[in-house]
């Protein structure tokens, strides 16, 4: 009798890059900030906490699963999975959100910081985010592009740990 043959999609290995996903791991709350007039013609800035979101590995630690929450009317709540991309020290994000939305995220972490991009055409987003020397603050911030080279800042968004990475 033989040995069944391994499915050639099952990796030999973790990458090791994945370990930095580990700076975004624990429970965080959110707040979101915007401009003046970003929510309606001459809305006043806004900065607000009503989110929390969780990074957590799925067993194996090829994959985190970020579970996100917003209280705010409006706003998504939702799910992505980060795994490793296929460029080496890369990553992608599969996004999912509650209003039936499925997005695919090139992202990166590398020397504190975190970035997510995608180009659809018409609609550009990118977030870059600043992770704080002792690793309890996220700083950054969404664009948005009709054709990936005009950008406008949509709005900030400040990840808070709540638990410490």
């Amino acid at each position: 009798m033989t040995a069944a043959a391994s499915p050639g999609d099952v990796p030999g290995g973790r990458p090791a890059s994945l370990g930095r996903l580990d700076a975004l791991t624990g429970r965080w709350e959110m707040e979101a900030t915007f401009e003046p007039g970003r929510l309606a013609p001459g809305s006043p800035a806004v900065t607000s906490r009503g989110g929390r979101t969780t990074f957590d590995w799925l067993d194996g630690r090829f994959f985190l699963i970020q579970r996100f929450q917003v209280e705010q009317p409006g706003a998504p709540s939702g799910i992505a999975i980060i795994g490793a991309g296929t460029e080496p020290d890369t990553f992608i994000q599969h996004y999912y959100d509650s209003r039936g939305v499925i997005r695919d995220y090139e992202m990166t972490l590398d020397g504190g910081v975190w970035t997510l991009q995608r180009a659809a055409p018409g609609f550009w987003q990118r977030y870059t985010g600043v992770i704080s020397a002792d690793g309890v603050t996220i700083t950054g911030a969404w664009e948005s592009s009709a054709d990936g080279q005009e950008w406008n800042r949509d709005f900030g968004l400040t990840y808070l740990a709540v638990t410490a990475p």
